[in-house]
């Protein structure tokens, strides 16, 4: 069996990454979930939060918006609208739109068209600023 496995996590505005690994953690629509090589197929949701990515004790850490994942023995392919690496995350700007969401997402109700955006929006800020402050 394989020790790595290719994984992609592509945005719309670009390739995020592009590289062997040997396990990530992702935030599915039903849960965190892992992937070792010769995982079991699979397609499934993710949810705005971490995507750890790594080889041994210090993954490399990630906030990823939702968007979906397709899990094959020797490759992951992830799909987001956003991500943004640990080191990359401005928490200030993170804060600014997670205040700009809620106060948004205040003056809606979930019927509205526009409360789907701005609650993806205030999610993705949530996880931006969780990923930030995560001591490694």
């Amino acid at each position: 069996m394989s020790v790595s496995f290719q994984l992609d996590v592509i945005t719309p505005e670009r390739q995020m990454l592009s590289e062997d690994a040997g396990f990530i953690v992702a935030p599915g629509a039903e849960g965190s979930f892992g992937v070792l090589p010769g995982h079991a197929p699979l397609v499934t949701l993710l949810n705005a939060g971490e995507l750890s990515v790594g080889w041994g004790d210090k993954p490399e850490r990630y906030a990823i918006s939702g968007g979906y994942a397709e899990v094959l023995p020797e490759r992951v392919t992830i799909l987001v609208e956003r991500a943004v690496a640990k080191a990359d995350i401005n928490a200030a700007a993170a804060k600014e739109e997670l205040e700009e969401a809620e106060k948004e997402l205040t003056q809606l109700v979930t019927s509205d068209p526009e409360w789907v955006y701005w609650d993806k929006r205030r999610n993705y800020a949530k996880a931006c600023l969780e990923v930030h402050n995560k001591k490694d």
